[in-house]
């Protein structure tokens, strides 16, 4: 039976997405995060960009081109107000061989061939609005969007209820419900619970074993130039450079394993560095003009595919593992707790999505992805691969998917 009630964990672009697909199926949510306000952490950047990072007819391709669908159609029912969204376009430059090879085996799959085009120097320079000296492949519909205010739309539901400035470090089963404490506060309790809460997933007392990793990020705040001010679309290449929205550029993102919050000068050159595959006129007339910048960590996985679904008991399974041939169905299932965790640095195309995706299996209905690619974003993949189980990993989407898994409690 599907739960009545669900705790999300974490107010960002996951828990949003994931709390949002649950009320509108009548779920009454409890959304509790540990700021003072909701998305505060990766999505409290002051632009996202909407854009599908795609390779070719691949499984990474299929679901990037998915999840932006899926999030372009969502955006557009929300109705986001014109200084919150703009579907600018964008292009992604062929800026060096490796680049234009890319370009040219997406444009070959049929799938992604209606979604987008491959442009000439000059028609890109068009598209843009300033000279360009690369193809691209321009994709009408991409946008930038401001992330906290999507997240507002996402829970202005009335089956959802929030509570900020609480932070959990606790979660019990009692009785057939999920407990949440802060110290000795219970905050709330419900049916399921959803671990929506990134790199803060491991630390609710648990022996998860996610593997998740923390990456750092920095993006920088740079004022327009005479010539960067006519910029219409977002430029993609090994970072992004947004339109001017207030006479200032969003441009990023770095890469780093360090923890630090503090800015870095040496992340703002890098960020201003990656211009000159852009065009070297364009980083010329910005090299000078960080404002400011932001920085935040990103959760991603091993194999950057995001984790969704629900857990099997790390503790039991590794106490007792499963034979190679075992049934899916009588594996030691953690019933009802579940997680939406590590989109990386394409949160905004994959969260919702996956939001929809798990919605639909706690209420035990026919997610609309196939098992193979469920099969990618199963949040238990790493701990039967790490047994050996790697057959039997890509068979629990099959399992989950058709509501025959036992409750074990």
């Amino acid at each position: 039976m599907p739960p009545k009630s669900v705790i999300v964990i974490g107010a960002g672009i996951a828990g949003c997405s994931s709390a949002y697909a649950l009320a509108q199926r009548g779920v009454k949510v409890s959304l509790i995060e540990r700021h003072e306000h909701i998305a505060m952490e990766a999505s409290g950047n002051p632009q996202a960009m909407l854009y599908p990072r795609l390779s070719g007819d691949d499984s990474a391709s299929q679901f990037a081109l998915a999840g932006y669908l899926y999030s372009l159609e969502l955006i557009s029912k929300l109705h986001l107000q014109a200084k919150d969204f703009h579907a600018c376009g964008m292009l992604q430059l062929g800026f060096n061989d490796r680049e234009l090879a890319r370009l040219q085996k997406v444009l070959s799959w049929k799938e992604a061939a209606q979604h987008l085009q491959l442009l000439d120097p000059a028609q890109a320079s068009q598209q843009a609005g300033l000279a360009l000296p690369h193809p691209a492949l321009y994709f009408a519909n991409a946008a930038w969007l401001n992330p906290a205010a999507l997240c507002r739309a996402l829970i202005s539901h009335p089956n959802i209820s929030v509570k900020t400035s609480s932070n959990p470090n606790k979660v019990l089963k009692n009785n057939g419900l999920f407990e949440i404490y802060a110290g000795e506060l219970c905050l709330e309790k419900a049916d399921a619970v959803i671990l929506a809460n990134a790199n803060q997933a491991e630390d609710l007392g648990m022996s998860l074993q996610l593997k998740t990793l923390s990456v750092r990020g920095q993006l920088s705040l740079v004022k327009a130039s005479e010539v960067s001010f006519a910029l219409r679309t977002i430029v993609c290449s090994d970072g992004y450079l947004s339109p001017a929205e207030q006479g200032v550029h969003t441009l990023g993102a770095s890469f780093s394993s360090d923890q630090s919050l503090a800015i870095d000068e040496y992340d703002h050159q890098a960020n201003l560095n990656k211009l000159n595959s852009y065009s070297p006129a364009l980083h010329d007339s910005l090299k000078n003009s960080v404002v400011g910048g932001r920085v935040s960590f990103r959760c991603t996985s091993a194999d950057y595919f995001p984790l969704v679904g629900e857990l099997l008991d790390h503790a039991a399974i590794m106490a007792a593992p499963p034979r190679p041939n075992a049934n899916p169905s009588s594996l030691p299932w953690t019933d009802g707790l579940y997680v939406n965790l590590a989109h990386g640095s394409r949160g905004f195309t994959s969260a919702p999505y996956c939001g929809e995706i798990l919605a639909s299996l706690i209420c035990q209905e026919s997610p609309a992805i196939n098992p193979t690619m469920l099969s990618l974003i199963n949040p238990n993949r790493f701990l039967l691969r790490k047994l050996g189980l790697k057959k039997l990993a890509r068979s629990l989407p099959a399992v989950v998917a058709s509501g025959i898994k036992p409750t074990l409690g």
